[in-house]
């Protein structure tokens, strides 16, 4: 089941920033499933609901299936997808919208970053806190010769750590190679947010799952409407 509002789209295409962040959760009622959610964010930062599916589970068919239909209904729009590297949404967002428009979210990199120091060895000689300042040096890294100044000091600190960071693909997640734009945004956590919001929802019932998620979203725009006003 895929749900996409025609108000909501066309403030997609219109007021919002050409990005979406997507990921999955599962349904705790008594359907099983999965709930697949994709959600942008507008010109005041402002979470904005873009579309939903509830599916079998997280596998490359359902993944696909639910981003071309974002894709047929995105009006000629090129966003940038931005995920958690899940093994279906490498396979999916390249298929349907080009690898060069799939980010990664660095919060979940930083977190393989900071395991892979573990299996290392070397959080026996350095504080968690500088291996994160280590990696956002180089994931945040303005430019391209600041960036080759973080991996010059990542390398001659431990070179194994400047080898993680081009093994796993520094074109898609660092600020300064990534192609296009991102408006700043490195990280997933609009998405998990939402994920968040829906929380309660997904206990229910897909028609109740419905009618909630239409409830909130009124209560949330007619909030932000008084807001405006003030």
């Amino acid at each position: 089941m895929f749900v996409a509002f025609g108000a909501a789209l066309n403030g997609f295409i219109l007021g919002c920033r050409k990005m979406l962040f997507v990921d999955g959760a599962h349904l705790s009622g008594s359907y099983e499933g999965t709930f697949l959610g994709a959600v942008a964010l507008d010109a005041d930062n402002h979470l904005f609901d873009v579309a939903y599916a509830v599916v079998s589970g997280e596998t490359n068919e359902e993944w696909e299936w639910f981003l071309s239909n974002i894709w047929e209904c995105r009006g000629g729009m090129q966003p940038v997808v931005i995920s958690n590297r899940n093994n279906a949404l490498l396979h999916a967002v390249p298929k349907v919208f080009g690898q060069e428009r799939h980010t990664y979210c660095v919060r979940h990199l930083r977190e393989n970053f900071l395991a892979a120091a573990t299996r290392y060895g070397f959080r026996k000689v350095v504080t968690k806190d500088l291996l994160k300042a280590m990696f956002n040096r180089v994931a945040y890294a303005p430019s391209l010769v600041e960036y080759g100044i973080a991996m010059d000091d990542n390398r001659t600190f431990k070179r194994e750590l400047a080898e993680w960071v081009e093994k796993n693909e520094p074109e898609r997640w660092v600020q300064s190679k990534f192609t296009k734009e991102m408006w700043g945004r490195l990280n997933n956590n609009a998405i998990e947010s939402w994920n968040n919001w829906m929380h309660f929802l997904r206990r229910m019932t897909i028609p109740w799952l419905v009618i909630g998620q239409l409830q909130k979203l009124g209560l949330k725009y007619d909030k932000q409407k008084l807001e405006l006003k003030k």
